[in-house]
């Protein structure tokens, strides 16, 4: 075999190889750009065509399924359809542009990322300014929770979604609305307990009926950068907190940040 024969195989074998690794791209695959969205599993997570599953940062939306012992039933909390149909809207059969924060999978083994589209509507903020979902904050993914904070604020003021309709019920009752979605939940804050990693706000004495909401120790600094400590400044006060109730030794609900809760006045 000649020598020009050798350098035109190994120039197609280099050629090729390269192609394979990604290390150049040629005119098709440069159009490929992004991910292409396979499936949307819900409000707030899809699945990529390469088999990972995407979880949005910084928003929760309502459940469409709930467990039942070892089994998974449709028994959607209110507007957890409407958000699966507008995430279906954005982005089902297009490309994403996906951001990572620090933390970049959860312990479920899912991708954790902004979601871009059309390289300037970002869908994680979009689901929150249509009322489709509320602000969820874990640190350390906390790069745009002003941006997020901001599109649900606007979305509260316009009652849009799940603020023009969120069921408003009183502390004590909170036993009965367990499992029941989104609630804004009223009461005083008759005592504060402190852990090491969390602060509980007690409404009542009831533990078993009444509500507690949680703070973990994560969020406090939220609180601390406006100016409240929640291991003293909710006690003895009429509050509103907004979240989902489930129930762990009663009737709880977990606070992320300051937008969850709300002081009505001073008892």
């Amino acid at each position: 075999m000649g020598i020009n024969r050798l350098r035109s195989y190994f120039g197609i074998f280099l050629i090729t190889s390269l192609l394979a690794t990604g290390c150049i791209k040629n005119g098709p695959a440069a159009k490929q750009d992004g991910y292409f969205v396979r499936n949307v599993i819900d409000g707030d997570t899809i699945k990529l065509a390469d088999g990972r599953s995407v979880r949005y940062i910084g928003i929760d939306t309502p459940e469409a399924m709930k467990r039942r012992g070892k089994n998974w039933e449709f028994d959607p909390e209110p507007y957890a359809v409407a958000a699966k149909e507008y995430n279906r809207e954005l982005v089902s059969g297009k490309r994403v542009r996906l951001e990572y924060d620090v933390e970049k999978q959860d312990k479920y083994g899912r991708w954790l990322a902004y979601v871009h589209v059309d390289d300037n509507v970002m869908i994680n903020s979009e689901l929150l300014r249509q009322g489709l979902a509320v602000l969820y904050t874990f640190p350390p993914n906390v790069k745009y929770m002003d941006l997020l904070l901001e599109a649900q604020n606007e979305a509260r003021r316009n009652k849009r979604g799940l603020w023009g309709s969120l069921k408003g019920i009183a502390a004590e009752k909170a036993y009965e609305n367990t499992g029941k979605g989104f609630c804004a939940v009223r009461g005083a804050v008759t005592d504060i307990y402190v852990a090491a990693d969390r602060v509980f706000l007690n409404f009542g004495q009831d533990r078993k009926k009444g509500l507690t909401a949680v703070i973990y120790s994560r969020n406090i600094a939220f609180f601390r950068a406006q100016g409240i400590d929640p291991a003293i400044y909710y006690k003895g006060r009429n509050v509103e907190v907004v979240g989902k109730i489930e129930y762990k030794r009663g009737p709880r609900m977990v606070i992320d940040n300051p937008s969850q809760i709300t002081v009505i006045n001073a008892k």
